[in-house]
This record gives structure tokens, sequence and C-alpha cells, in this order.
């Protein structure tokens, strides 16, 4: 018979293991985008009886819509979250570029390689080549490559091999460390010739592509979801949950209730299902509650700290992961976690959450006089028989990588004293 301290230690080494075990899936929840997150819901829901969704409209994306209509409604439904942009799997690729302090020669290097990538995500030509056809130094493209591996969505595109490109979705969804990659090279060996594995080792990889274009198969569509807007009150700035975009999950009391109330009638596997489910289900409404909150407190401290960008049009300051670890007394892991494909609606358009952290110190981001520049010479150059109208303009800047709005842009043409597309048109 165990002692009374010996039960105490393995009760508390238990608890332990739990919190241990509920933390790794919140790393995992707070990296996923939320159009992941949604799917990632509503597979749950479907496997699991104890989980109920409040609000069921979120069984697959529109099919189509006017962005334009929506742009003019005031509240903030289900349509108005998302953004429809036709990207090709590279474009996608390069507009992340916006997120990393590249000098020109290194942007030069960045978007040579992922123009150079296959079909599948991977990129297949020898370093020495890309030096001679660039004549820039081998250094500092490994240096370009390696950032781009480590920080690029999805995980695992530019990797020379499907290997490698398993290896490092495995590294950066936190499924192994990377003390275990000679380990892991050779079980994913193995995997890749269909050799028989163990259970536990076809269960990580079973979270993982062989190709990091898999997640694009079904449409080159990219939909943006604005996990968050930010409200402008006189000098005031509030970030706001957009909680329509996410299902309404709770717990099944009902049934949980109505099987408790006959648990003993329940076979040794029933029961064992029964509690498993439970405490999935109650998990998972914690996580959900969680990343929500630690969103908002990283997303609340970065637009603070940037005040000028919005109230007087300044530059982006310069906020480093350690800083927003430091301040929120959490780790440098989970604020880039959170900052992962988090996307926010703003008065000067939809930006990524990582965009502010200020790397690139453009006056007014990438708005204002650089943006007000570029639809001068659009107005410019236009067809005076067909001019733009300014949802042309929004849409062509959207294609270029710049999020903004139509009414944004009237804006900025009033500010520059060109008059609406219909006063323009020459008869």
């Amino acid at each position: 018979m165990k002692s009374r301290v010996e039960l105490k230690s393995l009760t508390k080494l238990s608890q332990n293991l739990y919190l241990r075990q509920n933390l790794i899936q919140l790393m995992n929840i707070l990296y996923y985008p939320a159009i992941e997150l949604r799917e990632i819901l509503i597979n749950r829901f479907e496997e699991n009886p104890f989980l109920e969704i409040e609000n069921n409209d979120f069984d697959e994306l529109p099919d189509d819509f006017n962005i334009e209509d929506l742009e003019d409604k005031e509240s903030k439904g289900y349509l108005d979250s998302f953004i429809k942009e036709e990207k090709t799997f590279k474009d996608y690729l390069e507009d992340q570029l916006i997120l990393f302090n590249f000098d020109e020669i290194e942007n030069k290097v960045a978007k040579y390689l992922i123009g150079n990538i296959d079909d599948i995500g991977l990129l297949r030509i020898d370093i020495n080549d890309i030096k001679k056809d660039l004549k820039v130094g081998k250094e500092k493209i490994l240096k370009v490559l390696n950032t781009l591996k480590n920080e690029l969505h999805p995980p695992g595109v530019l990797a020379c091999n499907e290997k490698e490109s398993i290896l490092i979705q495995l590294i950066r969804n936190n499924l192994i460390d990377k003390k275990e990659i000679k380990k892991w090279e050779e079980i994913i060996d193995k995997f890749l010739k269909n050799e028989e594995l163990d259970e536990k080792y076809l269960n990580k990889l079973s979270k993982v592509y062989i190709y990091p274009t898999k997640i694009f198969e079904r449409s080159l569509i990219m939909y943006i979801l604005p996990e968050l807007y930010l409200e402008k009150e006189g000098n005031s700035l509030k970030v706001i949950y957009n909680d329509s975009i996410i299902p309404k999950v709770k717990f099944n009391e009902e049934l949980y209730n109505n099987i408790k109330s006959r648990i003993f009638e329940l076979t040794k596997e029933e029961r064992e299902f029964f509690k498993n489910k439970v405490k999935d289900a109650k998990d998972l409404i914690y996580l959900i509650s969680e990343r929500e909150e630690k969103i908002l407190n990283v997303a609340n401290f970065v637009i603070q700290k940037q005040k000028n960008f919005f109230l007087k049009d300044g530059y982006l300051e310069n906020i480093t992961l350690k800083e927003i670890a430091n301040e929120l007394n959490i780790s440098i892991s989970t604020v880039s976690r959170i900052l992962n494909e988090k996307y926010i609606e703003t008065p000067k358009g939809v930006f990524p959450l990582k965009f502010f952290l200020g790397k690139e110190k453009l006056k007014k981001g990438v708005f204002g006089t650089k943006i007000k520049m570029m639809i001068k010479d659009l107005i410019e150059n236009e067809n005076k028989e067909k001019p733009f109208s300014d949802g042309d303009i929004a849409k062509i800047l959207n294609e270029r990588g710049i999020f903004i709005k139509r009414r944004t842009v009237a804006k900025y043409r009033e500010e520059l004293n060109i008059p609406p597309k219909n006063k323009r048109k020459i008869k």
C-alpha cells in the first residue's frame, strides 16, 4: 500500500503532466490561423459528442461575394470577416517578405528563391548555381534561405527535398525537438519508403504534409480572416476580438448528465470513452478561451506601442518579441505563435499582426504618402475613356500585396484633390 506522501507525490506529478499536455495543446492552437482553426473545431465537433457549436453556419466558406458591397456595411458579421484574394502560391510567399528585415540584396535573393520553387514547394537548385545567377555570396544566400525556411508559411516550403520538408514541419509545429533530428531523419526515410513504423511515429507524421503546397491544393484563392479589428475613438485605440469567425464551442451538459446518471450500466471501454471525450471537450473549450485572451493581450500591447502610426500618421516603432514577452510575462515562442498568420482590420486596412513589429520603418507603414503616390500614378496612366473606379484601384493594390479598402482609396484620392471616376472620364 502506498503511503500518503507517495500518493501526494504521484498526484502532484499527474497534475504537472496534465498541465504540461495542456500547454503543448495551447501552443499548437495558438499557431493556427483562423481559417485552419475553424476546420479543426468543426472536425472535433463531428467526432466528440460532448462538444456543441452554438452557431453552426461555419461548415464551408462562401462561394463568392461582392467585397465592395461588404465594405459599406456597418456590422462585423460573418461575411464581413472574409477578404478574398486571387493569388498563386508564389504570390502568397512573396507577400510575406514585408515581414522580414531584408536589405535590397537579401530581398532580391528571397524573391529568386521563391520564384524557383517547384510545383510542390521545394527548392531543388544547387546553392552554387544560385550564386552564379545572382552574383551574391554563398553565405548571404544561405542566411536568407534559412530565415525563410524558419519563418515562411506554410512550414516546409523551400526545403531541398521531401525529407527536409517533413523535418522542418515537425520542428516548427513543436512535434519534435531539434536534438532528435538525426533519429527522425532515419524515421522519415523509412516513412517515405513505406516501411513499417511504430504507431507513435506515425501519429506525429500524420500531422504534417509530404508536400508544402498540399494546404493549397483545393484552390489558389486565399481567404484571409481578420481575427481582430481596431476601433479608433478620438485619441483612444481599442482592439476587439472578431468572434464571428470562430464557431462558438460549448460543453454538452445535457448529454453529460444523461450518461453520468447511468454510468454503472456502461462497460469498462464505454466508461473510458466517456471519460476521454469529456476531458478532450473541456480542454478544448478552455484552450480556445485562453487563445483568445492571449491574442488580445499581445495585439493590444503592440497596437498601443504603435499609437503614432494610427493617431499622427507617424513611423512604426520597432518592437522585439522579447519586449512583448517580458511585458506580458509569456515566452518568446508563445509570442511568435500568436503573431503567426493573425490579421487585424484597422482604419488603414487589413494587416498581418506581425507587420506592427515595425521592422520596415516606412512612413505610415505601407500606406500614407507611398500609397497616395501609387494611386496618383495609376490615375495618371489610366485609360481616360475607361478610368479606374476606387474599387478598381483597391483591387490593383490588393493584387500587389497591399491591403486597402475602396473607401480608403477614396479618402486618399480626395486628399490628392483628384476627382472621382465619372468626372475624369473623357467622352
